[in-house]
């Protein structure tokens, strides 16, 4: 699993050609090992964002269908922009398990008149964050965090569940609300799923996490909707509430 992340370089000399941006990740306290894992993006001026990453919205005809990404191009403002995937945990060999907080490093490769240059070495902390919706009215069927860090230039969704849901059909249920994306059958699992939510009591607490740079702001809204209805016209769905978070 894994979230986006907008990076960003200025050019601030004439004559750059290109720059690249590198980048790994390691257990919180260790220096990076390039050998190990190494990944590359080259950063065009202006940059391409792609908006929306996963999701899903109700169609005009009723039915559920999982949203598309919409690909943006920038201007050339002289600003480089990259968008990249970072994973929401890296395995921690002194304990032997996955741990969310761990290190993100990176450092830029610059090209200018020919000639190559490295910046400095950055190293950030990664952080995630649990936040909560509570459904006092009991009717929400689909809940997703949409969420991006520092502004909305790289929005994304991350599916949420009900506590409540887990502990008692267990987690590997084939109805946990994730796996909605992969469902072949998108009605049926949406049926199903909202019969076994309407078995819990009320209010029901839709809970998810968000992850970035530690002391970094995300901006956080919620993507709603209503339990299956078997006549498509009574589905809903709705965005609700802007957040700002400091993780």
């Amino acid at each position: 699993m894994s979230f986006y992340i907008k990076r960003s370089f200025v050019d601030t000399q004439p004559g750059i050609e290109l720059v690249n941006i590198h980048y790994t990740w390691t257990p919180v306290g260790q220096q990076p090992d390039w050998g190990a894992h190494h990944e590359t993006r080259a950063m065009p001026r202006g940059g391409v964002l792609i908006k929306g990453f996963g999701g899903t919205m109700v169609a005009e005809s009723g039915e559920y269908v999982q949203t598309l990404s919409q690909t943006v191009e920038l201007p050339d403002d002289g600003t480089r922009r990259k968008v990249i995937r970072l994973p929401r945990d890296v395995y921690d060999p002194a304990s032997g398990q996955h741990v969310e907080h761990y290190a993100f490093h990176h450092y830029y490769e610059i090209f200018r008149e020919g000639k190559r240059e490295t910046s400095a070495l950055y190293t950030e902390e990664i952080v995630g964050k649990e936040v909560a919706y509570i459904d006092h009215s009991g009717t929400l069927g689909g809940m997703c965090i949409f969420w991006s860090v520092y502004d909305w230039d790289a929005p994304q969704y991350q599916p949420t569940e009900e506590p409540g849901f887990i502990e008692k059909f267990g987690e590997d249920s084939p109805y946990l609300s994730f796996k909605f994306y992969g469902a072949e059958d998108k009605e049926n699992f949406s049926r199903i799923r909202s019969e076994m939510l309407r078995s819990l009591p009320a209010p029901r607490r839709f809970v998810g996490k968000i992850y970035g740079p530690k002391g970094a702001q995300v901006r956080q809204s919620w993507h709603l909707g209503n339990m299956w209805q078997p006549n498509p016209a009574e589905r809903w769905e709705n965005y609700y509430g802007d957040v700002t978070h400091t993780l």
